[in-house]
C-alpha cells in the first residue's frame, strides 16, 4: 500500500510540474529528454549497484524486449502529454490520460483472459460497460474544453488551438495505454532485480530514443527545459517505477483504478486552486462518468 500511495502523490506532481514548465516556456521536446535522462540515470546507477553481473543475461531475457517496446511508448506518451498540457486544460488533459487505462483493461479481457468471455458473466458485461462510459467520459471532456476555448478566443484560432490539443491528447492517450499495457505484464516478473531491470530499460531506452529527435528538429536545451526535466525525472521515477512493486503486492485490478481515480480528483483540484481553471456542465458530467466508468472496470462480482 505504501507504494500505491507513493506512486499516487508523484503522479499528481508530475502533473503540476507538467504545466509549471510548459507556462515557464520550456520546449516539450528537451524537456522529455531532460526528465527522461535523468530517471533513466537515476536507475541505472541502482541496477549497476543491485544487479548481480552474472545473472544480466538472464535478467535481460526476461526483460530485455518488453523493456524496449515499453521505452517506445513511455517517451510518446511523456512528449505527447506534455504538449497536451502546454495547449490546453490540465485537468481535462490529465483525466483524459489517466482514461487510458481502458487499454489496459482491454489486454487484460482478451489477452490475459483475467475475466471469462464466455459465457458473458456480470463482471464481463461490467467491464465493458465501463470502457463505454469512460469512451464518452472522454468525449464530454473534449467538448467541454472546445467550448471554454470558443468562449475565450475568437475566430479560428480557438478551432485550431483546441484541434491541436486534441490531436496531441489522443496520442498520449494511445502511448499512455500501451505503456500501462507494458507495465501490466510485469505482474510475473519473478524477482525485484528483474523490476529493477526492467524500469532501467524503459527510462534509458525513451532517453536515448529522444536524442536523435532534438537533434533532427534542433530542439532547445536551455537552463528551464533542465531544472523542469530533472525534476520531471525524479517525480516520473517514483510514480512509475513505485508502481512496479505496488504490482507486485497489490492486484492490478485494485492498482490501476485507485490510482486513476485518486489522481484525475487530486489534479482536478490542483487545476482550480493553483490556475483557476473552471470546468463546465460538460466538463463536470465527463469528470463524473470517468470516475464511475473506472469503477465499473474493477468491481468484481
Amino acid at each position: 500500500m505504501v507504494y500505491l500511495i507513493i506512486s499516487i502523490i508523484f503522479m499528481v506532481l508530475l502533473a503540476v510540474v507538467t504545466r509549471i514548465g510548459t507556462r515557464s516556456g520550456a520546449g516539450p521536446l528537451g524537456m522529455n529528454a531532460v526528465f527522461r535522462g535523468t530517471a533513466g540515470v537515476i536507475m541505472l546507477v541502482v541496477a549497476i549497484s543491485t544487479t548481480d553481473s552474472s545473472s544480466i543475461e538472464q535478467v535481460w531475457r526476461l526483460t530485455g524486449w518488453s523493456g524496449l517496446i515499453a521505452a517506445m511508448f513511455f517517451f510518446w506518451a511523456g512528449f505527447a502529454a506534455i504538449k497536451a498540457v502546454q495547449l490546453g486544460h490540465l485537468s481535462i488533459s490529465w483525466t483524459v490520460l489517466r482514461c487510458s487505462m481502458i487499454l489496459p483493461t482491454l489486454a487484460s479481457l482478451f489477452y490475459w483472459h483475467e475475466v471469462p468471455l464466455c459465457p458473458a458473466s456480470r463482471t464481463l458485461i461490467m467491464r465493458l460497460g465501463g470502457i463505454a462510459v469512460v469512451t464518452l467520459a472522454v468525449v464530454l471532456l473534449g467538448l467541454d474544453h472546445a467550448r471554454n476555448k470558443r468562449a475565450l478566443a475568437s475566430g479560428g484560432s480557438a478551432k485550431g488551438g483546441s484541434k491541436a490539443w486534441v490531436l496531441w491528447l489522443m496520442a498520449a492517450f494511445l502511448g499512455q495505454g500501451g505503456w500501462e499495457i507494458m507495465l501490466r505484464s510485469t505482474r510475473t516478473l519473478p524477482d525485484d532485480q528483474s523490476r529493477f531491470f526492467f524500469v532501467t530499460i524503459v527510462f534509458m531506452g525513451a532517453f536515448l530514443i529522444t536524442l536523435p529527435v532534438m537533434v533532427a528538429v534542433k530542439a532547445k536545451l536551455g537552463r528551464k527545459e533542465l531544472f523542469y526535466g530533472s525534476m520531471l525525472g525524479v517525480c516520473g521515477l517514483l510514480a512509475s517505477g513505485s508502481r512496479v512493486w505496488a504490482l507486485r503486492d497489490i492486484d492490478g485490478i485494485i492498482v490501476f483504478p485507485v490510482t486513476t481515480v485518486s489522481v484525475m480528483i487530486l489534479v482536478q483540484i490542483a487545476g482550480a486552486a493553483i490556475w483557476r481553471e473552471k470546468v463546465g456542465k460538460w466538463g463536470l458530467v465527463g469528470f463524473a462518468a470517468a470516475v464511475i466508468g473506472v469503477l465499473a472496470l474493477t468491481i468484481r462480482f
